[in-house]
Formats: structure tokens, sequence, C-alpha cells
């Protein structure tokens, strides 16, 4: 069972989010004032949405904004990129 993002999944999470990662918290949900860590980002924020998958350690995210498509992302405990496939068990497009 996985509690928490792996040191590599947590530099993902800042990169996307724009902000640090809580230990305690296995998904949740937040408007981010910095889309990909932007600080100089000054238009209106995104909505940051995450889940730790316990059984796999799978982090899986969706950057969404009401102006453009979600992006959906996701990374193993080793930080490899997740298929498409398994991230849209969780998150599905937006068109």
């Amino acid at each position: 069972m996985y509690k928490t993002l792996s040191n590599i999944q947590k530099q993902h999470f800042l990169e996307i989010s724009g902000t640090e990662y809580i230990d305690y918290e296995i998904s949740g949900k937040f408007m981010t004032k910095y889309p990909y860590n932007n600080k100089e980002w000054s238009l209106s924020p995104w909505s940051f949405t995450f889940i730790l998958e316990e059984n796999t350690g799978y982090f899986i995210c969706e950057l969404d904004h009401r102006m453009t498509n979600n992006r959906i992302i996701g990374w193993d405990q080793d930080g490899n990129k997740l298929s498409s496939e398994i991230t849209s068990k969780y998150f599905k497009p937006h068109f």
C-alpha cells in the first residue's frame, strides 16, 4: 500500500501544480495560481485534481481550465510516465 508520493512524484506534483505536495494527502482538488509552476502566471487560476492510487503507487493528475482542454498526466513511483490507458481510468479528456 502506498500512502505518499515518491520523491520524483513530489517533484512532478510541484512542476504541474506550482504547489508543494503535503504527505498526508492521497487525493485532492484545488485551484492553482501557478499552473506548470509558472510564477509569472497572472491570469485566472487552473483547477488541479490528483490521486495517489494506493495499490499501485500511481500518481495521476488533471490540470483543467475553462478556456482550454484539460491536461491529464501520471507517473509511477519511479517517475515513468503512465499511458493514457491507465490515466483515463481516473480522468477523461475534455475536447
